[in-house]
């Protein structure tokens, strides 16, 4: 199924990366994570919706998914006074974290199903580390077949569960069969 292809806004990828700095902004969030974090919500709503958050265009670096216009933004928000990016030390590694100054964030950029999928990625990955998201990626199906330094595919967001965790057949799942089968194998 051929979906609508996603417009970038850059708005849009200030105003998530502003609302994951309010919301979530705890030990663990990282640039290395916030990154993943917006792959999460673009590639999420895309999948469910057809067309990303953000338009963002992402590519396959070694910590993962990684929004190609992300650096210039970043600095455009840091000119203008709206977040500040400071290095501390976490777990003895050197962690570059932005902080918000003058943002904030406003859900009227945004449509319900938006704020919805961005509620979601942040509530799914909130606890999570650098180090667990970054995995959570690399197992992904865009991730695995997309070549380094090379853009992800969004048509390859409904091939997103885990590669070797293909979803079951809605057949067997309601097999009691089947599942007596399973059952048999634990």
């Amino acid at each position: 199924m051929s979906k609508a292809s996603p417009s970038y806004s850059e708005e849009k990828l200030q105003q998530v990366v502003v609302y994951f700095l309010e919301c979530i902004n705890n030990v663990h969030l990282g640039r290395t994570k916030l990154m993943k974090l917006l792959y999460f919500v673009d590639f999420d709503h895309y999948e469910a919706h057809g067309y990303s958050v953000t338009g963002a265009t992402y590519r396959k670096l070694p910590h993962g998914p990684y929004p190609d216009k992300i650096e210039k933004v970043i600095a455009r928000m840091e000119k203008s006074g709206l977040v500040r990016e400071v290095k501390a030390n976490h777990k003895g590694y050197t962690q570059h974290r932005l902080i918000t100054l003058n943002a904030q964030f406003d859900p009227a950029k945004f449509s319900g199903a938006e704020l919805k999928t961005l509620e979601r990625v942040a509530a799914d990955w909130a606890d999570a580390t650098a180090a667990q998201i970054e995995a959570a990626t690399h197992r992904e199906a865009p991730w695995a077949t997309t070549e380094d330094g090379k853009k992800i595919d969004y048509e390859m967001a409904e091939y997103r569960h885990a590669v070797g965790a293909e979803p079951l057949d809605p057949l067997l799942a309601r097999s009691k069969k089947f599942a007596d089968y399973v059952a048999s194998l634990a």
